[in-house]
């Protein structure tokens, strides 16, 4: 399997408009980041997880020939913004593509995008279809034969779904992790985790690096790869903080195991 790190910034991105940087240092282009996005390569089957305002970009920069799937985490506009890119990317690629979420999420979805639940016609002339299919908040769902878990995790009033393939999990906009989801962080070869906070110790709905090394001690992953960073994070600076088995997400990098 091959992830990429489409997108390894916060809600509004780094620099954020008007060329705030915050902690960032402008000269590192490890700090420009667009807002957060994954995307698994799975024996050739494509999964996008979250398709945030910069979408558009981000295939083309990694030169991305197809998506499959689409897993989306939540209903905020930093994970959803490019969701109305999907009907013309069914058009580019001939096929359809499924579009998996929460109950919640789809609510979510349907409230902000709704003309794309009607007929494929009205959401872009010739399009394929989006298929919408609601999976459950904590359990299995397949796609294409692939088995994956997902659970759910607070972030302000939303509850993201959190997924787990093999021994890969992602869990991004999180506030604590559910003494009942601990279980499915267990045995990992690799968590990508949010670290919006960086250091620093805010209540606003987002993980730090304190609370990650804490859920570290309780599920014991080999390695760890922080994303969603904020401006409040430098990328050289936050570095220093971190153990041997800890790397920083950025723009474009890319993993296999």
């Amino acid at each position: 399997m091959k992830i990429t790190i489409l997108g390894s910034g916060s809600a509004f991105g780094t620099p954020q408009i008007f060329n705030c940087y915050g902690n960032a240092n402008p000269n590192n282009p490890k700090n420009l980041r667009t807002r957060a996005s994954i995307f698994l390569d799975i024996d050739g089957y494509n999964i996008l997880i979250d398709a945030g305002p910069e979408l558009r970009t981000q295939i083309n920069q990694n030169n991305i020939q197809n998506i499959d799937s689409v897993f989306v985490t939540h209903g905020h506009y930093d994970h959803i913004g490019g969701i109305p890119e999907l009907p013309r990317a069914t058009k580019l690629l001939g096929h359809s593509i499924d579009v998996y979420a929460s109950k919640e999420t789809m609510d979510e979805l349907k409230q902000s995008y709704g003309y794309l639940f009607k007929t494929k016609a009205d959401a872009e002339p010739n399009s394929k279809s989006l298929n919408w299919k609601e999976i459950e908040d904590f359990g299995d769902f397949s796609v294409n034969r692939l088995k994956f878990e997902v659970f759910q995790v607070p972030h302000h009033k939303l509850h993201p779904s959190a997924f787990r393939y093999n021994n890969f999990a992602y869990v991004t906009d999180w506030e604590t992790i559910p003494e009942n989801a601990l279980d499915k962080l267990k045995n990992l070869e690799l968590l990508i985790i949010e670290c919006n906070n960086g250091i620093e110790e805010e209540q606003n709905g987002h993980g730090n690096l304190n609370k990650i090394k804490e859920l570290f001690e309780k599920i014991t992953p080999k390695k760890v790869i922080l994303t969603h960073l904020s401006t409040r994070v430098d990328y050289d600076i936050l570095k220093t903080y971190l153990p041997s088995n800890f790397e920083l997400a950025y723009d474009g990098m890319a993993i296999e195991i």
